[in-house]
């Protein structure tokens, strides 16, 4: 299926990931393998503690081949994704340009949405990699928690439900207000080829505004999840070294994992919060699409 039909059909994040699903899931594997190196990063710290305070400098050696594979495969992957998502976003706006003059769109649309687009390339970029690593950290340290500490698991995921709670109770406001500020972004070269200074004032402050509301709105929600987080924070640390049962490395493996798991939890909302833009810039960019009548092209 070409660009040019996959734009006449609508689209969204799920299609464009069909279309090219193959070079996609290239990269997914490759990323899904540093991430799980990653995991294995206060693993291997805490085993190299306890084997250094043994004598035994086996750890060090377990340590270093993780690093080393961590470097490897994780700088392969970001010259493969450069490459195929640059591919990606000349394919898809070579299609978004044909569609939009075919409806007669004047260039001022054009050139914002080819910017839209944009974000959604970078999304499958950037932020789905991020996202993909995070969720595998997600799990995967509540797993290893587990292990050591029931307690310490438990806190993390009681946590983590009251933070997700915290923007799903915002996310119809954060769509709408993502909204407005993409109906003003369309504008902008409007106004810009107007060359009326004062409108240009007024379109800027409008833009201004939109974005103060959506930044507003994520400081009273990151209020509210640091003192979830800190609270699971102190909670963690203090059954983690009262805790007579663990080692001093797997007592610095746990806390290494509570705070990369506060670095995953404070990190999800705000893919969450993308996920929503992204999903308003898939609606706006199908406006006008017909209803889907061939499959998606394998790539």
């Amino acid at each position: 299926m070409t660009s040019t039909v996959l734009w006449a059909n609508g689209i969204s994040i799920s299609k464009i990931g069909m279309a090219y699903k193959w070079r996609i899931s290239v990269t997914w594997f490759l990323l899904i393998f540093e991430a799980a190196l990653g995991l294995a990063f206060p693993l291997a710290i805490g085993f190299c503690v306890d084997q250094l305070l043994q004598g035994n400098q086996q750890g060090l050696y377990v340590l270093g081949g993780v690093i080393a594979a961590a470097a490897i495969v994780g700088s392969f992957r970001r010259f493969y994704d450069t490459r195929v998502y640059s591919a990606i976003y000349v394919e898809l706006g070579d299609g978004l340009v044909a569609h939009e003059t075919g409806k007669g769109a004047p260039v001022s649309k054009i050139a914002a949405r080819t910017s839209l687009l944009r974000e959604l390339v970078e999304f499958f970029e950037n932020s789905a990699p991020e996202l993909i690593a995070s969720a595998i950290m997600f799990f995967g340290t509540l797993i290893v928690v587990a292990t050591i500490d029931v307690g310490v698991m438990l806190i993390c995921f009681v946590s983590s439900v009251l933070v997700i709670a915290v923007y799903a109770v915002s996310a119809k406001r954060i769509f709408t207000l993502n909204k407005g500020q993409n109906n003003e972004l369309e504008r902008h070269v409007q106004v810009l080829e107007a060359r009326d200074g004062r409108k240009t004032h007024r379109h800027l402050k409008r833009l201004m505004r939109w974005n103060i509301r959506l930044s507003d709105l994520e400081t009273i929600n990151y209020g509210f999840v640091w003192v979830i987080l800190g609270s699971m924070l102190i909670g963690s640390v203090y059954l983690i070294v009262v805790n007579p049962a663990i080692s001093a490395g797997l007592k610095i493996t746990s806390i290494m994992y509570v705070f990369d798991y506060i670095e995953v939890v404070v990190g999800l909302p705000l893919f969450f919060q993308e996920v929503v833009r992204l999903k308003e810039i898939t609606q706006r960019l199908s406006e006008g699409a017909k209803p889907k009548t061939s499959a998606v092209r394998k790539s």
